[in-house]
């Protein structure tokens, strides 16, 4: 580290190391080693520039086998791949200032909307890499995107008690999903397109948002604490960020056509603390979704409609050192009456239970996540050690359950158990 009364310059990082095997056959899923750099420069005049890389090098290469195509990612926003097995990704590369008594970043960023556990509800504005499905943390899997985000009081404007946050994203990247042959790669008809037994594919086309501002993604977010609660109202309008997969029927067979759909996301959140509980709730509307149809020949395979869906959340913390938090999670979607391959509803139910020891050197961690619908589901435990200040050592079993055509049952063989450790300098 060097400094002057000019400026600051911080450099360091953290480097971690994972290995994984599935627990149903031996096999290693992943020996992975991490390290993600990050500078910090801190000017006298307000100006702040950060920047995040991160180096992955898997010596199994089962997640991604390969290099994926990227193709739904924008060019700027690319991985760079040396051979099969080792990448270099520029994470997060942004500047922040302080003008007129408000909060401008500009660059390559996260930007969080909603706080339910495993799963999103509000959170859409960075769209996820599923190369683990959704067992990675969600700062590991999100994408992050070339943006701006402006944040400013309403009590000097309109003398409210509100605060904004206003967003415009011109970066064209959307969710990437691993193809097929990798260890996540979805099979379950409600995540991919079955085409009926026998169809011949004559051929694949894909088109993605390109044009730099017309297709920019914006958002407003207000947020306020009135009476003990902390409320959010949201609003997002952007592309969907998984592709809608449609079928035409060409020379005796049938061309599958992908394409990204513009959308509006309309929501808020609403939480407030009751002694030991802790109450929170998301709800969103999404105008256009889309589902593909059990009779594929039907509107080119597609249905659309509107989708509905919120999160209601209770944590307790009547017990020391521990921490009980449920959640109800369910989406509404207007399927106008077409056989789709998602239900009307979809319920899922969700139970943490996190409790530390020897003065918060030692976590443990259980998730349980439950599709009530299918019956299937995910569970996680997690063991973290706190060895040094700056090294954490860690053990997790990951199991999924029930019906192979679930959300969570289709990777019912990829039970994994994992060690690694998180080293930060």
């Amino acid at each position: 580290m060097s400094s002057s009364c000019a400026a600051s310059v911080r450099i360091g990082g953290i480097i971690s190391a994972e290995h994984a095997v599935q627990t149903t056959d031996g096999t290693p899923q992943k020996s992975e080693l991490v390290i993600l750099p990050q500078l910090e420069w801190r000017s006298a005049n307000g100006i702040d520039v950060t920047a995040i890389g991160r180096i992955r090098a898997d010596g199994q290469n089962h997640l991604e086998p390969g290099e994926p195509d990227q193709a739904a990612v924008n060019a700027w926003s690319r991985r760079a791949f040396l051979g099969a097995h080792t990448e270099v990704e520029l994470r997060e590369f942004y500047l922040e200032a302080y003008p007129f008594g408000t909060y401008l970043k500009l660059g390559k960023q996260q930007i969080v909307w909603g706080q339910t556990d495993g799963l999103k509800v509000l959170d859409r504005v960075n769209p996820q890499r599923y190369r683990e499905f959704i067992l990675e943390d969600f700062e590991s899997s999100r994408i992050p995107l070339w943006a701006a985000k402006w944040e400013f009081s309403l009590d000097t404007i309109l003398n409210k008690d509100w605060d904004g946050q206003l967003i415009l994203i011109p970066d064209q990247t959307y969710h990437e999903v691993p193809a097929a042959g990798a260890s996540y790669a979805p099979t379950s008809p409600e995540l991919m397109v079955t085409p009926p037994a026998g169809t011949v594919i004559t051929g694949y086309t894909f088109e993605k948002p390109g044009r730099v501002l017309a297709d920019a993604d914006a958002g407003l977010q207000l947020s306020s604490r009135l009476h003990g609660w902390d409320l959010t109202v949201n609003y997002l309008y952007h592309y969907a960020d998984t592709p809608v997969m449609r079928l035409y029927q060409e020379n005796g067979g049938m061309r599958i056509h992908g394409s990204y759909e513009r959308t509006h996301t309309i929501g808020g959140s609403a939480s407030n603390a009751f002694g030991d509980f802790t109450l929170r709730s998301e709800m969103g509307y999404t105008t256009d979704r889309h589902s593909q149809t059990n009779t594929l020949t039907e509107n080119n395979g597609v249905v659309r409609g509107g989708e509905l869906s919120y999160a209601l959340g209770v944590d307790w913390m009547g017990l020391s050192d521990t921490l009980v938090s449920a959640q109800l999670i369910q989406s509404w979607f207007d399927r106008k009456g077409v056989s789709a391959t998602r239900d009307t509803i979809e319920t899922d139910a969700t139970l943490l239970i996190e409790r530390t020891f020897l003065n918060e050197v030692l976590t443990l961690r259980n998730l349980l996540i439950h599709d009530i619908d299918s019956g299937d589901g995910l569970l996680s435990a997690e063991l973290t050690y706190d060895y040094l200040a700056n090294l954490e050592l860690r053990i997790e079993a990951n199991m999924f359950y029930g019906s192979q055509y679930g959300r969570y049952g289709q990777f019912d063989a990829r039970d994994r158990l994992l060690v690694g450790f998180e080293y930060g300098f």
